[in-house]
């Protein structure tokens, strides 16, 4: 099936917080979205672009928030083939704590080196980086399930970074997917990264559904600043059709 293309909708601009006396925060990412397979009970491949300009404060929480009618694979449905018994990795080109199934990849471009600490990309001693990226589907803690998480994707993009998205939600009330990564002073904008979440894990589970309903909801994005409470918000219309 051709990928269909999802108009991106930028929704109520920015929300921005004010602290008394201060400027506004520069933070103005640009964020879209598109699904490989619109056809209701579909399993589709999730594309993912987020671009931050050099001028802009750095991200510190990513939220996205699924309408009702999806499904998302859980944690007990894809298998954790590349861990032992004690869920230590057994693949060595993974990182620590990435076992599990492979679930997508991407590439992100990074400004890296000490010219991050001083000023920025713009700053002597920095460069751009580009960094291969790999999501696995990785198992809950007992806190995690505990806690009502669904299911884990873990983004490696060593050496750069490594976010722990948390899932929860259900298929009557919707899901959201969220997750921080790990400030550094190594690492600063700009920052562009494309991220695909397939449509199967490595053992063939489909990772979303599509629900069997034909309509338009609303996909959404909460993009929050690192240095200040200022959050982007996004709306993606996603029309399902029969």
């Amino acid at each position: 099936m051709s990928k269909a293309k999802v108009s991106i909708v930028l929704v109520m601009g920015l929300v921005f917080s004010m602290m008394g006396g201060v400027a506004r925060a520069d933070f103005t990412p640009n964020f879209s979205m598109e699904l490989s397979d619109t056809k209701v009970l579909g399993h589709p491949q999730i594309d993912f672009h987020l671009e931050f300009d050099a001028e802009d404060e750095e991200i510190g929480n990513f939220k996205a928030t699924l309408p009702k009618g999806y499904y998302i694979a859980s944690d007990e449905e894809i298998p954790d083939e590349a861990c032992d018994l004690a869920g230590n990795q057994q693949l060595p080109n993974r990182s620590e704590n990435t076992c599990g199934e492979t679930i997508g990849s991407g590439v992100i471009d990074i400004a890296v080196g000490p010219g991050c600490r001083i000023g920025g990309s713009g700053s002597p001693g920095s460069t751009q980086l580009n960094i291969d990226a790999t999501f696995y589907e990785v198992p809950r803690t007992d806190e995690e399930a505990d806690s009502g998480v669904h299911a884990v994707w873990f983004l490696d993009i060593e050496p750069a970074n490594r976010v722990r998205l948390l899932i929860r939600g259900d298929i009557k009330t919707g899901w959201t997917i969220e997750g921080a990564p790990t400030p550094s002073d190594a690492t600063c904008n700009p920052l562009t990264v494309d991220l695909t979440i397939n449509s199967e894990s490595e053992s063939g589970v489909p990772i979303l559904t599509n629900p069997k309903k034909a309509g338009t909801k609303n996909w959404m994005a909460d993009i929050q600043s690192q240095d200040s409470p200022t959050i982007a918000h996004f709306e993606v219309p996603i029309t399902i059709t029969k």
